[in-house]
């Protein structure tokens, strides 16, 4: 049996922080795209939960769970719990950060995202 490849939380936390951009509707190469993530992160409706980043990277809800933690920690996305469940948003400097290091993150982890969508494709919000 071959042995699965241990991909680490940083991984998963580009995935999940471009899950998190894509619910903005937004073009990340956009020119004015610093005038827009204010309001549209004010004016956001859609919902993006715990169980939707956990689909989105495809893993155990502990490496869920460490990876929200990562985010929220370094700023780049908000938590809050309510009666519905979990609402995971993206704040601006996630978005900077997710702008400035995309293609970065897409060379460092081609590897492991080929891997991640091997057998399914990547979506394509993450292309």
């Amino acid at each position: 049996m071959p042995e699965r490849p241990y991909r680490g939380y940083r991984v998963y936390a580009y995935i999940a922080l471009a899950r998190l951009f894509h619910a903005l509707d937004l073009d990340v190469d956009q020119p004015d795209l610093g005038s827009q993530v204010a309001p549209r992160i004010a004016a956001a409706r859609e919902r993006v939960t715990k169980e939707e980043i956990l689909h989105a990277i495809r893993s155990n809800s502990h490496m869920t769970d460490k990876v929200l933690q990562y985010l929220v920690e370094e700023g780049f996305a908000t938590l809050s719990k309510d009666d519905g469940g979990y609402d995971i948003r993206i704040t601006a400097a996630g978005v900077d950060h997710y702008r400035r290091y995309r293609g970065l993150y897409r060379e460092l982890y081609a590897r492991e995202l080929d891997g991640q969508y091997r057998y399914t494709g990547a979506p394509n919000w993450l292309r």
